[in-house]
């Protein structure tokens, strides 16, 4: 009752029925509504488990949970919400990361990705897909320290950047990363060169 009130008296302040709010609601470690309903078992990676064991069952149960959490998004006039975890797993991935991302694998990624995009439009709720161009080769907590990474642009273009292009989103989170061969300065959260010639012309 709290939360729907203060939603709505948002709304009315702004005099804006359709007011974006977002809230990170991804499932398992990331859940800021544990203290209404506990989504602490559902992260990405529970359900690439069950997708990659049986692609229906996995992708089945997926769709009831994002159907489940989206009516309660809406319950409570929540609009947006900053999902889905597009990073691919790598062998040194930091576990910040972890299971909030779906796999290692890209074809998962792009099977599971499509069915969250498609279940949060049905519902009127914007997704943000993250962490734009990947975040699959830090190795360190971008939360506490700077991570660079020093893969070469055409194997980042067919793999981890692959993962977000032409993406059924209309917002993304940027990674607090810098590609050393694309911006040697700049986190592409800061970086004009790799926002304007990789993301917006690339992606």
């Amino acid at each position: 009752k709290q939360l729907k009130e203060l939603t709505s008296r948002i709304r009315i302040v702004m005099k804006d029925p359709l007011y974006p709010i977002l809230i990170d609601e991804e499932g398992g470690r990331v859940s800021r509504l544990s203290k209404i309903v506990d989504t602490s078992d559902y992260s990405q990676g529970f359900f690439r488990s069950l997708f990659e064991k049986n692609k229906s069952v996995g992708t089945n149960s997926y769709v009831e949970y994002l159907y489940f959490n989206s009516q309660m998004l809406n319950e409570v006039g929540i609009n947006i919400n900053t999902i889905p975890v597009l990073d691919i797993l790598k062998k040194n991935t930091h576990q910040v990361i972890g299971n909030r991302s779906y796999s290692k694998n890209l074809k998962t990624i792009n099977t599971l990705k499509q069915v969250c995009f498609n279940v949060l439009k049905k519902f009127k709720i914007g997704s943000v897909a993250k962490h734009i161009p990947g975040h699959g080769r830090s190795s360190v907590d971008t939360h506490k320290k700077l991570a660079i990474v020093y893969t070469s642009v055409n194997s980042l273009l067919k793999d981890d950047f692959n993962a977000f292009k032409n993406i059924n989103s209309k917002f993304a989170m940027t990674a607090h990363i810098i590609y050393k061969k694309i911006d040697s300065l700049n986190t592409a959260t800061h970086s004009k060169i790799l926002i304007n010639n990789i993301i917006r012309r690339k992606l």
